[in-house]
């Protein structure tokens, strides 16, 4: 197919873009997925630390189009790698995937309302730009250290450490206290020597049982037996008691934290609780870990923690404020990423668009680029279930463009107080110029029933 055939360019071959491939596919319209990298999955492509998976229900968090059953909950990276493998064969989204072209900047021209996506393989024009490029850079963020020049065992960031790699006979240091160290930590202890947990101050934690119970298995014992309504009952039913759990939460952080001093207490002691569980913030206002396993290492002591800040390293060691000295082998970075929701420059015309706290209408539209989607999911809950219908809605905008021969939609760039949904370090380190949501509550439960409705009088059409 030409580029000249192309109705829509989708950026990224991860969640967002298979999406979009299957639902374009199913319209009819002619598109291509651009992908850096050589293989399909985003992050879930890139992520391969030990310990690395989903820890959303996965049922509710695989497209609702192909559902993942199992009789686990939460799925490693490998397992979501090799479903995506599967989705992009089934539904004939492959064929449409170029791997290995980055996009280097897109530019819409008025005059012929099309864009013209540079990347490192050549130009590629299409209508309509639909951007999946996810919200993580790739780069991972380190923060400075005093000292660490001397330090003579290895030290590497979660980003950078492969799945398979063994830490057999070595003393490991990690370092983090989000989901990424409290994902990792149970994997790598299993090969460690000794693995002490270093977190600066202390996040919520909540372990589940990976098993799934009676509702999830009936559900998927009747979808494989041809019924799926139940199954789509479930999804929904899953993300509206996310939804009451992160509102709840955050209205009474009160009742919230007796919740997860009784989850812990009678693991770790009062003790460990209050030094080691007890963070500065109220809950939800940072995402909540999702632990398996991470109770019976620490008490079987293969996992130790402490919360203090790194003063410094020595040539094998890592000093604490108040001079505890940890000495390791490795020392590992769960520190995160940094926040990139624009992995190119975008022009209009001659005009290059400054992106810093632009306004995102709805998590779909961008203030001032006309025929451009940028479908963004929920913070708190699976990508995934806000995701999805914000493409089926971008995809409504298209065929009702074409019925009524307009060439172009956009919404007008407007100031918007920021108001992230929670606020982790990886946002509050981006708050001055992160984009600004508008029109959306950021409950998936309630922006899904809006996201299913088209109002034209809502949009700049011409």
């Amino acid at each position: 197919m030409s580029d000249a055939a192309y109705d829509v360019i989708v950026i990224g071959a991860g969640m967002t873009g298979i999406a979009a491939g299957h639902y374009l596919g199913e319209s009819g319209i002619p598109y291509t997925i651009l992908e850096a990298n050589e293989g399909v999955g985003g992050v879930w492509h890139t992520h391969r630390w030990p310990g690395a998976r989903c820890d959303s229900d996965f049922i509710k968090y695989s497209f609702s189009f192909k559902p993942f059953l199992s009789d686990q909950c939460l799925q490693s990276s490998a397992t979501i790698r090799r479903y995506l493998e599967d989705v992009v064969g089934e539904f004939s989204i492959l064929g449409h995937i170029r791997f290995g072209t980055r996009v280097l900047k897109a530019v819409f021209d008025p005059q012929v309302t099309r864009w013209t996506v540079h990347t490192t393989r050549g130009l590629f024009t299409a209508r309509y730009l639909l951007n999946g490029n996810g919200y993580f850079s790739d780069e991972p963020y380190v923060p400075e250290f005093a000292g660490v020049e001397t330090f003579r065992g290895e030290l590497i960031h979660t980003s950078r450490v492969e799945g398979g790699c063994s830490f057999a006979g070595k003393k490991v240091v990690l370092v983090g206290s989000g989901s990424t160290a409290i994902c990792a930590a149970p994997a790598i202890a299993e090969s460690a020597q000794s693995l002490v947990l270093v977190q600066r101050s202390p996040s919520y934690i909540y372990e589940v049982d990976n098993r799934v119970g009676w509702l999830i298995r009936i559900s998927q014992t009747l979808y494989r037996a041809g019924w799926k309504q139940p199954v789509k009952w479930l999804r929904a039913y899953l993300q509206a008691r996310d939804d009451f759990i992160f509102v709840g939460f955050r209205r009474f952080p009160r009742l919230a934290r007796w919740i997860f001093r009784r989850h812990w207490i009678g693991a770790v002691g009062k003790r460990a609780f209050e030094d080691h569980f007890t963070p500065r913030y109220n809950p939800w206002e940072q995402r909540i870990a999702v632990a398996l396993g991470l109770k019976d290492k620490l008490r079987t002591g293969a996992i130790a923690i402490r919360t203090a800040a790194i003063e410094r390293f020595t040539e094998s060691a890592l000093v604490l404020k108040g001079g505890e000295r940890i000495d390791c082998d490795v020392c590992i970075l769960a520190t995160g990423l940094n926040l990139r929701f624009f992995s190119f420059d975008i022009h209009v015309g001659d005009r290059k668009i400054d992106l810093e706290r632009i306004n995102f209408h709805k998590g779909l539209l961008v203030g001032g680029i006309p025929n451009y989607f940028h479908p963004m999911g929920s913070w708190h809950s699976a990508w995934t279930q806000r995701c999805e219908p914000l493409t089926r809605a971008a995809i409504r905008i298209m065929r009702y463009m074409k019925a009524q021969g307009l060439g172009t939609v956009s919404v007008p760039r407007r100031e918007v107080p920021c108001r992230p949904g929670i606020t982790p370090n990886y946002v509050k380190r981006a708050l001055a110029t992160m984009p600004r949501l508008e029109g959306t509550t950021d409950l998936p439960t309630l922006d899904n029933m809006d996201a299913n409705r088209f109002d034209a009088t809502r949009l700049h059409l011409a």
